[in-house]
């Protein structure tokens, strides 16, 4: 696994690097370890680098790409199963400490800009700076608390010397209102017309207005999600304060093209690389394959995005053959069936190129977001287009993005896609939206648990879920073991405080709070 951070870390420091001062993340207190005379340009690029290394990689980054059914594996099947967290409870600690490692850094951005505005300034306006931290670390809180449900937030960093390592957790919901107060905050403040740290930002090389639209379409998908599904609003976070967020998101001004996506490059020489690229050419490992379970709804419908997804499994043989294997079978039959047949393999767009980008957020997200607003009786929130427009708007802006620019060809697609209908747009517009987001790990598998679309993904074979954790596929991920060595009594407490509220224990069958049911892939 690709490093990008090298700090040590105290003992106990592994859950603590960075926490949030009341609901807000932009009141996040400084850490007076850290040197005062940090380079915000660095600490930028290694925050960005570092989450996208968690996020965009094998191990673990992987699981959740085989979480959401994007891939599975032809050896070591243990995380398609369902046995990750005990197979691997190192790489899960590590998750979990070098996320919030990414986040120190961005705090340090902000402590630099906030006690030395002068000296920082030097590296564009200290609001602008402020802002991207912000937004950067909104990002990264969302895909935490979307695996985990409560994530320590609420008691600050103080430092080493104040011992302070026992931090408690905050609430799903209460997460979700700090990002987008610090969202709305970021992109009140940021100032258009004034790039800042062109030398470290990866992302937009400094152009501020993409990151506000980044900012307000970030907390559009925030505000989608704390919606539920549409029969059922959940009650943590009021209807109407959802639709306020959502309105305020599109009035600020949101994604309008893909030139707008939030994508991390990565770099063609090491450390930098992609790591799919590492595990495929560097290290000439053949670890995943293309599963049934997104290539049957793409052969069904001649998706013509399967070959920027995945390899033609006999190219010997002429047109194209998108074969899949059987998600999550036992190491022995999914090595001895790979090997014996031809199978679709990651492609060499996503798994070849050294320099191809993390995915932060697509446009096509957006239209997706619009679309389902639109359709649904149940929100108040206005949309410039019908429903139907921003659904085959979003088809078209994925199929782009993966290469598939002829209007001709997206339209013969568009024309295999059911019409999007009050009654249909949970499995419509889910099952597309969660093809869309291939390879964006915990946004697809977010996706399918909050709009429960059917008939696409699988359960692994045996069924390992119903014994472990009471159903046929995860809809969470268990807690690190070194929180309960570190932080026992605050982790215990989320657990019967929190998920228990839910009626839920540390296990991957605890639905999250805006997850408002569970349905069964294939039925219960």
């Amino acid at each position: 696994m690709t490093r990008f951070l090298s700090r040590t870390l105290a003992g106990g420091l592994v859950a603590l690097l960075v926490l949030v001062t009341g609901c807000d993340l932009t009141s996040l207190n400084d850490n007076p370890n850290e040197p005062t005379a940090a380079d915000p340009t660095k600490l930028l690029t290694n925050a960005q680098m570092g989450i996208a290394t968690e996020y965009w990689q094998d191990y673990p980054g992987g699981f959740w790409v085989r979480y959401a059914q994007y891939w599975t594996t032809n050896q070591y099947t243990d995380a398609d199963r369902y046995a990750y967290p005990d197979a691997r409870p190192g790489a899960l600690n590590n998750l979990f400490e070098d996320y919030y490692l990414a986040l120190n850094d961005l705090q340090e951005i902000k402590r630099i800009n906030r006690e030395t505005p002068g000296l920082a300034s030097a590296d564009g306006p200290n609001a602008n700076q402020i802002a991207i931290a912000n937004i950067m670390q909104a990002w990264t809180l969302s895909i935490m608390t979307d695996m985990w449900g409560p994530i320590p937030l609420t008691e600050a960093l103080k430092g080493q010397a104040d011992g302070n390592f026992s931090p408690t957790y905050t609430s799903g919901p209460d997460v979700y209102r700090a990002m987008i107060d610090s969202l709305t905050t970021a992109s009140q403040n940021i100032q258009v017309d004034a790039p800042t740290l062109a030398s470290g930002d990866r992302v937009y090389n400094g152009d501020m207005g993409k990151w506000k639209k980044l900012a307000n379409s970030l907390k559009l998908r925030i505000a989608l999600r704390a919606s539920g599904k549409g029969n059922g609003f959940p009650a943590a976070i009021g209807k109407e304060t959802v639709e306020e967020w959502m309105t305020e998101a599109l009035e600020a001004g949101v994604f309008e093209s893909n030139d707008d996506s939030a994508l991390l490059p990565h770099g063609s020489s090491a450390p930098y690389q992609n790591d799919f690229f590492v595990n495929r050419v560097v290290n000439g490992r053949r670890d995943w394959a293309a599963p049934q379970s997104i290539l049957s709804v793409m052969n069904e419908r001649q998706d013509p995005r399967r070959p920027a997804y995945f390899t033609d499994a006999d190219p010997s043989t002429p047109g194209n053959q998108f074969n899949g294997l059987p998600y999550g079978l036992t190491q022995g039959e999914a090595q001895t069936l790979f090997t014996s047949g031809n199978f679709s393999i990651p492609s060499e767009r996503v798994a070849s190129s050294a320099t191809a980008p993390c995915i932060i957020m697509l446009h096509d997200e957006v239209e997706f977001i619009k679309a389902e607003i639109a359709v649904r009786s149940d929100l108040s929130v206005s949309t410039d287009q019908s429903a139907q427009q921003h659904f085959q708007d979003a088809l078209r802006a994925s199929m782009e993005y993966w290469g598939v620019p002829d209007a001709s060809t997206q339209d013969a697609f568009i024309n295999r896609v059911p019409a999007l209908t009050p009654n249909n747009f949970q499995q419509v517009l889910g099952t597309q939206k969660w093809i869309a987001q291939y390879l964006q790990g915990v946004q697809g598998w977010s996706t399918w648990r909050r709009l429960d679309f059917t008939g696409v993904l699988t359960v692994p074979d045996g069924n390992p879920g119903d014994a472990l954790f009471s159903k046929d596929i995860a809809v969470r991920m268990r807690y690190p073991t070194d929180e309960f060595t570190l932080n026992e009594t605050n982790v215990s407490d989320a657990i019967s405080n929190m998920l228990g509220g839910n009626g839920g224990e540390d296990n991957q069958g605890t639905r999250l709070w805006w997850d408002t049911e569970y349905v069964a892939p294939q039925g219960e």
